[in-house]
């Protein structure tokens, strides 16, 4: 029974890293980041995330309605919106290492993103295709940044690496509830099978 408490209790602190409560601030951090050092990549950055976040909105306000399969009602904004924000930072933080290192953040970055689509899974929250079409969408995300970062050099992600975990340490467990306002967006756009 106390280890059941403490598994949903390591799913929930885990889960909470992938709210939006934490990655739009973080987004915003990897934002200021860049402008400070690339403007042309943070223009990218601006479009990938305005990207990830408007097609998962768009279609969990689709879906919400009328869902296109029977285990898919709302893709994974957690996840998606974790692959490209932890993604980029992960993408940032391996473009300064060289040998193991780089291998090493590779790892963790990918390590994290993993765990936070799996404990959305463990919860219950949401169905291996909705993970999976959240991943997809993050991965396109961050796809699209990746192409331009990775062709400039930049100043030092220690910085950012520092502002993402005073942010993440400061916001964990807070929670934004955007599901609840796309469902209600659904009922006001109309949209119904």
């Amino acid at each position: 029974m106390a280890s059941d408490r403490h598994w949903q209790l390591g799913l929930r602190t885990v889960t909470d890293l992938g709210d939006a409560a934490i990655l739009i601030p973080l987004a915003a951090a990897i934002l200021v980041w860049l402008l400070l050092d690339n403007a042309r990549c943070a223009a990218w950055w601006a479009g990938a995330s305005l990207f990830c976040v408007g097609l998962t909105a768009a279609l969990k306000i689709d879906f919400h309605g009328c869902p296109p399969a029977p285990d898919l009602h709302s893709p994974s904004g957690h996840t998606g919106l974790s692959v490209l924000v932890y993604g980029a930072i992960t993408l940032a933080a391996a473009q300064e290492q060289r040998g193991p290192r780089w291998v090493l953040v590779i790892i963790a970055g990918g390590g994290l993103i993993a765990a936070i689509a799996a404990s959305r899974l463990l919860l219950g929250v949401h169905s291996l295709a909705e993970i999976g079409l959240g991943l997809v969408i993050g991965l396109v995300s961050v796809a699209l940044f990746g192409r331009v970062y990775r062709r400039v050099s930049h100043r030092p992600v220690w910085p950012l690496l520092i502002a993402a975990g005073v942010l993440a340490a400061m916001l964990h467990g807070r929670e934004l509830r955007a599901e609840e306002f796309l469902a209600r967006l659904t009922g006001y756009f109309g949209i119904h099978c």
